[in-house]
């Protein structure tokens, strides 16, 4: 086995800690050709996968085109779901801790650059580089912290809404170690957008939720969403699999990384923030730089290479049948959401489900993006360079050594493995499974590459790059 210590693979199209469902089984239909035919498709789906209900919202810049419920909200009472639901978007909050940040930044009460220690010293982490690589407010928002995701005690700790995000950052502090340097590498970890809140509540002297509401939430035009637990006839039930045993309301401690309820019309609301480029009805909320900045990540490797794809300030880019999505996923026990959009198109989605179920979550992203993407054309594909002429030096077997958490590495190294080689002027790279995958990747600039999917439509843009750091970042 060649082993190639010096060089990191920034594997970036594999993000797999920012997937709701692992395995896809999507029923490909044909895309719907109006609203009442994809009614009908959704309404199949919720009933093949005994899925309650779902909210749902398709924006475009110059308003929503349609905005429902489908389903139950609860099955006991049977109440139906409408655009007024209230349902859990999960990870999805995240972006407000960003914006929240990005605001603060205007108003020069701090910088992305700002070292965390100097801003929130109280704040528990540990990181064997401070001193020349501090955590910085940048790094909270884009994950690469280094820092574990939430442990098992935070994740399953339910406290009621009084408790404050200090009490929570100090329930327990064990997954913020940095494993390697910040501002290096990505990896998903939950906490780091809520220190990034907490710095918040100290800035301003109020609590982050407040804020939220008074500076986002109101000016954006999301009336109901909150971060609280709602009256139970404004929210919907969250279910198991067979769509009828509940769960009860999870209050989860770290509320800025994922606890907002959010009903269909305000998240169409907010995507049509986007979709304007950080306008709601003629005012300038944000400027189009700082939205530009949201959704391109700056500081891993990568991204310091010149790579654009990846996780930004709480929004990342996803490709799909050939079109470069921005937004963000969430998932809770017994929900999944996604908010995607196409700032070019001018076009977005959004939708949440009242279950966790992996096939009806697959299946309706599926329909939405077909039929937004119905009568629109693909971008342009990047013409097909050259291998890079150090490209040899590049071909061996690597492992996954970014874990979401230490105590997951040596999985991590026995199932993460890869095998990149060279043939006919493309990149393959092979993993072991069931047999052996396959991934090719045709050369775009330098060492930044392209996907080029077996019977689907190839990406757009780069999604890997080969990196090999300096003497002194390399370990």
């Amino acid at each position: 086995m060649k082993w190639l210590i010096p060089v990191v693979l920034a594997l970036i199209s594999v993000l797999t800690p920012i997937c709701v469902a692992a395995d896809k089984q999507e029923e490909k239909l044909k895309p719907a050709q109006s609203i009442a035919e994809l009614q009908q498709q959704l309404e199949k789906i919720l009933k093949d996968t005994h899925t309650p209900g779902v909210s749902v919202a398709i924006v475009h810049r110059d308003g929503p085109e349609w905005i429902a419920g489908l389903g139950k909200a609860d099955v006991a009472s049977g109440r139906a779901a409408t655009a007024d639901t209230l349902f859990r978007i999960g990870s999805v909050s995240k972006a407000f801790a960003s914006l929240s940040i990005l605001m603060l930044v205007d108003q020069g009460k701090l910088s992305l650059e700002d070292p965390v220690h100097k801003l929130a010293p109280e704040v528990w982490f540990e990181n064997p580089w401070e001193a020349t690589d501090p955590v910085r407010v940048v790094h909270l928002l884009e994950h690469t912290t280094g820092w574990d995701d939430m442990h098992f005690r935070e994740v399953a700790k339910d406290w009621p809404g009084t408790m404050g995000l200090r009490e929570a950052l100090d329930y327990d502090h064990h997954s913020r170690i940095s494993s390697w340097r910040p501002g290096t590498r990505f990896w998903y970890c939950s906490s780091g957008p809520t220190v990034a809140a907490y710095i918040v509540e100290k800035i301003t002297c109020q609590r982050f939720e407040d804020f939220v509401e008074q500076n986002l939430f109101r000016p954006i035009g999301m009336k109901s969403a909150t971060y609280f637990k709602p009256a139970d006839t404004a929210i919907t039930t969250l279910y198991h699999d067979d769509g009828k045993t509940p769960y009860p309301y999870w209050n989860i401690i770290c509320r800025p990384a994922g606890a907002i309820n959010a009903s269909a019309k305000d998240m169409a609301a907010y995507l049509q923030f986007y979709l304007n480029r950080g306008a709601v009805n003629g005012k300038q909320l944000f400027s189009v730089t700082e939205i530009d900045r949201m959704e391109i990540p700056a500081t891993t490797w990568a991204a310091k290479d010149g790579m654009k794809y990846g996780y930004g300030l709480g929004n990342y880019w996803t490709v799909e049948d050939g079109f470069v999505y921005h937004g963000h996923v969430g998932s809770v026990i017994g929900g999944s959401s996604e908010l995607e959009y196409l700032p070019d198109y001018g076009v977005g989605y959004f939708f949440s489900l009242n279950s966790g179920n992996g096939d009806a979550y697959d299946r309706s992203g599926q329909a939405i993006r077909d039929y937004i993407t119905r009568n629109l054309q693909r971008p342009t594909l990047p013409p097909v360079a050259s291998l890079p002429p150090q490209s040899a030096e590049y071909a061996g077997w690597y492992e996954l050594d970014t874990p979401r958490g230490e105590v997951m590495h040596f999985l991590f190294r026995l199932g993460g493995m890869g095998w990149i080689r060279f043939k006919d002027g493309k990149l393959i790279f092979s993993a072991p499974g069931v047999g052996m995958w396959n991934d090719t990747f045709v050369p775009v600039m330098g060492t930044q590459f392209r996907h080029v999917k077996k019977d689907e439509f190839p990406d757009p843009v780069p999604t890997l790059v080969l990196l090999t750091p300096n003497e002194a970042t390399a370990y």
